[in-house]
């Protein structure tokens, strides 16, 4: 079976993150231009270079998680159990009812739980060793998302979770495609979680040199900016319900659009050929032409020059094309990146918009890309996700709108 041979049709999302705490919220806050950066409130920040994030505030856990799994869990488990139930729930998806072997997991997480190894830390130090929560081991690895929403659902069919940097999640969709292209699923819940903000987890991201240290919050996330400083952290979760066309059909599922294509290139960091070859591969696999494009969701990690390289290559390929960055808003939420980018460019193909990129009006005209300044009424029918990692790993995602993927 050939990767184009089934058509992988996205009927469910579900996001939790700092602009809300649910799909309809996080997209009326993106569309309103609203950023959710602000000054650290989860922790003190004082001694670290570090003093924004974007928090997740107000957070719930789903009320059908047992009080048992939220204890064995971490909060980025936490995130991905509730974006999960958001997902099925909105695909009209019984899952009881589905074959547990041919209903599959892929997510993306970069660094595991900081928040319950951080408590373990302390359990050790200051109060002993037998009162470190006797999950530590399985609650705070990368692929505890994974792990625990499989139990909640009792999914058993093909699974990965995907670790890898900034594009963790775009590994993420990339594998999930190919599990329905490939015939082991029928249907895939495609994702990703993180919840780096804690003083241990900003710590560490503070040593890959990635994140802004400026104190205004307007000025903190600037993508495609020759002032850029970096980027700023963000937590939650997406998830997509994907499945196979047959059998969304089979049960009436309600169709935001088509994923098209993800395809896959690595080398190195400033080399914007690679970047090229994954945009030209993605686009032939997903019989469009660069004409057809309407919008990109860029990476847009805020340093000027990893910006400037995708810039350009984005610019070979596909110029002129409307680009747009919600981790402005939302902050960088690394395996959870990519799949809010598909949601919020599949919300963007049906409801008939391109969002704004927030604090592009501190500098606009001086940007490598033309990103969108405010929330503009257009038709766009095929759109392009663009994930990038420090170490050179590149993965493009094409979309169609409901009823243009021919």
């Amino acid at each position: 079976m050939t990767d184009a041979g089934r058509r992988a049709l996205v009927t469910g999302i579900g996001m939790v993150n700092a602009g809300g705490g649910d799909t309809a919220t996080s997209w009326q806050a993106l569309l309103d231009g609203k950023s959710a950066i602000g000054p650290i409130r989860r922790f003190d920040p004082t001694g670290l270079p570090v003093s924004l994030a974007a928090e997740v505030t107000g957070f719930q856990p789903p009320q059908e998680i047992s009080r048992r799994l939220l204890a064995k869990s971490d909060r980025f488990a936490h995130f991905a159990l509730a974006a999960s139930a958001q997902a099925v729930a909105d695909a009209g998806l019984d899952l009881a009812a589905e074959d547990p072997f041919r209903t599959g997991i892929s997510f993306g997480n970069n660094s595991g739980g900081w928040d319950i190894c951080e408590r373990g830390f302390v359990e050790y130090y200051q109060q002993g060793p037998p009162m470190i929560n006797p999950f530590q081991a399985t609650a705070w690895f990368p692929t505890a998302p994974q792990g625990f929403v499989s139990i909640q659902y009792k999914i058993r069919g093909w699974s990965k979770s995907f670790a890898a940097d900034r594009a963790s999640g775009g590994s993420a969709a990339y594998f999930g495609l190919r599990a329905l292209r490939w015939e082991h699923n029928d249907v895939m819940l495609v994702g990703g979680a993180e919840a780096p903000v804690t003083r241990l987890g900003v710590g560490a991201h503070v040593s890959t040199g990635e994140l802004s240290r400026r104190t205004a919050p307007e000025r903190a996330y600037l993508p495609y900016s020759p002032e850029g400083t970096g980027l700023v952290l963000g937590e939650g979760s997406a998830v997509l319900v994907v499945e196979d066309a047959g059998h969304a059909a089979a049960r009436g599922a309600r169709v935001y659009g088509e994923l098209l294509a993800v395809e896959q290139r690595t080398g190195q960091p400033d080399d914007g050929t690679v970047l090229e070859d994954a945009l030209r591969a993605a686009l032939d696999q997903a019989g469009r032409e660069p004409g057809e494009v309407g919008l990109i969701f860029g990476e847009g990690c805020g340093s000027p020059a990893a910006d400037q390289v995708e810039a350009e290559a984005i610019g070979r390929v596909l110029p002129g094309v409307p680009v747009t960055v919600p981790k402005a808003s939302v902050g960088h939420m690394y395996g959870a990146s990519t799949a809010t980018d598909i949601a919020f460019a599949l919300l963007a193909m049906h409801d008939g918009v391109l969002p704004p990129t927030a604090g592009t009006q501190v500098d606009g005209p001086s940007r490598y890309a033309p990103v969108t300044a405010t929330a503009v009424e257009g038709s766009v029918s095929t759109a392009v996700v663009v994930s990038r990692s420090r170490e050179g790993t590149n993965v493009v995602a094409v979309l169609a709108s409901h009823g243009n993927g021919r």
